[in-house]
């Protein structure tokens, strides 16, 4: 584990004081879950991205290299 330092506003300090006392744990503690619940919660939500858009080129009918180069023309630097 590391040992950091933050800055809290006051309100995020009572609110994590007032969590301290009802739940008998550390403001530490409460940061630490708090957070590990948060970056559960983006990897969730970018594996529910990537699972809405798996599978979206089966149905094209078009050469998909062609298209994928077609986007692509224009945006590479020319040797002069």
């Amino acid at each position: 584990m590391k040992r950091t330092q933050i800055y809290l506003d006051e309100e995020i300090y009572k609110y994590l004081k007032a969590e301290s006392k009802r739940t008998g744990k550390s403001l530490s503690e409460i940061i630490r879950e708090k957070l590990r619940t948060d970056i559960k919660k983006s990897k969730e939500n970018l594996l529910e991205a990537i699972k809405e858009t798996a599978g979206i080129w089966q149905y094209k009918t078009e050469d998909i290299e062609k298209t994928i180069r077609t986007l692509r023309k224009g945006k590479r630097i020319d040797n002069i």
